[in-house]
């Protein structure tokens, strides 16, 4: 036989051993998981039921982000299957939370001086504190979210736009912390 059909043959039946590994390549990877895993879960120890939602401090130039934040996790707490939100003096825990910064940017432009989207991110830290020692339980500083709006015709409607941003930064940052404080998805 030629050697370029040797070749041919050769590669020939090669193609189904192949595509086995192939298909069993794929399988393995989709089988070993989704790749999702909550970051800085933390273990809570049992003796752990209750919660305060203590007000966030606010370093930032945005007013009202604090109180949006502290009632948007104090929603997800009501609504929740963790811990138990109750007031501060029946708590085991107290989560306290700081907006550490806000920066505000253009994100798109009509000229170079001319925005027409803009862009704000935020800083948050959190605590989770035994409310009779005063002892940390969990912290972290590594929260960062963005959120864009849009440019309204004039000021007090970019005002208006960039609140319901912050609104929603609201939102997930509570989504965040309450998920990652109680593991419940």
């Amino acid at each position: 036989m030629p050697r370029i059909l040797q070749i041919v043959s050769c590669t020939h039946h090669l193609g189904p051993f192949i595509l086995i590994v192939f298909a069993f390549c794929i399988l393995c990877t989709s089988l070993s998981g989704c790749g999702y895993h909550c970051a800085e879960r933390v273990e809570l120890p049992a003796w752990i039921k209750t919660v305060y939602v203590a007000p966030w401090a606010n370093r930032s130039n945005e007013l009202l982000l604090g109180v949006w934040i502290t009632e948007e996790l104090r929603h997800e707490f009501l609504r929740g299957r963790g811990l138990k939100l109750v007031p501060k003096y029946e708590a085991d825990v107290i989560l306290k939370g700081e907006i550490v910064s806000t920066d505000t940017y253009g994100l798109s432009y009509i000229r170079y001086d001319q925005a027409v989207e803009r862009r704000i991110t935020a800083e948050y830290s959190v605590h989770l504190v035994h409310r009779e020692s005063g002892k940390v339980i969990w912290q972290t500083s590594n929260i960062w979210r963005e959120e864009e709006f849009l440019v309204g015709k004039d000021i007090m409607q970019t005002e208006a736009l960039k609140d319901e941003a912050l609104q929603r930064l609201s939102r997930d940052v509570a989504d965040i912390v309450y998920h990652r404080i109680t593991g419940v998805f």
